[in-house]
């Protein structure tokens, strides 16, 4: 049985932005009866870590140089070992900072070790539930033996996806539209931020779609290639694109894609008055009420940055 834990991680002193406070609100509102814990090697800063703290406990660590004598200097890289550092002492589900929860994790726990498809990518660990002994997380962080910084993703998101082909039983791997729909470069992101794809991006992206599975299908024989092409979800219209989003687990917001525009612009008052799918969204999944109380709390001078 998987903990009821949840954990993030920050890394470095930073501006601690309303993206990063609505993953922990989100997470403690649908899934109440976990407990949250943040990692961190310094204490971000801002009125809204102020209003996070109240949801999560502290767990101070130390900054990962080198694992297994390979150096380590991305944050982003630290973040990925830390991560799975902390799974193998308490498990629990992992989640970025970037990843707000919409339904409760309760049905999947019950597995050893699950990750979502990241379409085009592989298995994204943006998303991680575990049992600490899971096999499949023990190899993985064998597999940072040959870590090499210049690979940027690859022991992140490519690997996980290369260890499940090899061995399926040691993993549960959900779709795509479980943690991590819409891709940050899909057109279909424009339907959660009250946009809509135009007709050249549609068609670009369903003749892409059409010709992977004829490739990956036919030529390659490639099943698992092939089923990140089996998405023809710009034929559809922004109800269900909500539909969709209303029934995962969690949504992944790809704050390096999506910071500007988007979410540089989220705050209360958005949530509460804005008619795209994701405003509508965090009303449904918060309460209307609960974003109200928030938009006091910010307004009540909780500026201790």
């Amino acid at each position: 049985m998987i903990q009821k834990k949840i954990h993030f991680i920050n890394i470095g002193q930073r501006p601690f932005l309303f993206v990063h406070f609505l993953a922990i609100f989100s997470a403690h509102r649908v899934n109440p009866d976990y407990e949250i814990i943040v990692h961190l090697t310094d204490e971000p800063y801002g009125k809204f870590w102020m209003l996070a703290k109240q949801y999560c406990r502290l767990n101070h660590v130390d900054r990962i140089e080198s694992i297994f004598g390979n150096p380590i200097s991305n944050p982003a890289h630290m973040a990925d070992v830390i991560r799975l550092e902390a799974l193998m002492k308490e498990g629990g589900i992992y989640l970025d900072l970037d990843v707000v929860c919409i339904n409760p994790f309760d049905p999947l726990l019950n597995n050893e070790f699950v990750m979502g498809r990241e379409p085009d990518s592989g298995l994204c660990n943006a998303v991680l539930l575990a049992n600490p002994d899971a096999t499949f997380l023990a190899k993985w962080y064998q597999n940072y033996r040959d870590f090499d910084t210049n690979r940027w993703n690859y022991h992140s998101v490519v690997l996980p996806a290369k260890m499940a082909a090899e061995d399926p039983s040691s993993i549960t791997v959900l779709d795509k539209y479980s943690f991590f729909y819409p891709q940050a470069q899909d057109p279909a992101h424009l339907y959660l931020w009250g946009r809509k794809p135009s007709l050249n991006d549609i068609l670009k992206r369903l003749v892409k779609n059409g010709l992977g599975v004829l490739y990956y299908g036919l030529i390659k024989r490639d099943s698992q290639r092939m089923d990140r092409y089996l998405s023809f979800h710009l034929i559809h219209g922004a109800r269900w694109h909500y539909s969709r989003a209303r029934a995962a687990y969690a949504i992944h917001l790809w704050e390096g894609f999506w910071r500007v525009p988007y979410l540089d612009a989220l705050d209360p008052e958005y949530l509460l008055t804005n008619n795209s799918n994701f405003a509508r969204l965090m009303r449904d999944v918060l309460g209307e009420g609960a974003i109200e109380q928030l938009e006091n709390d910010c307004q009540s001078g909780m500026e201790h940055a």
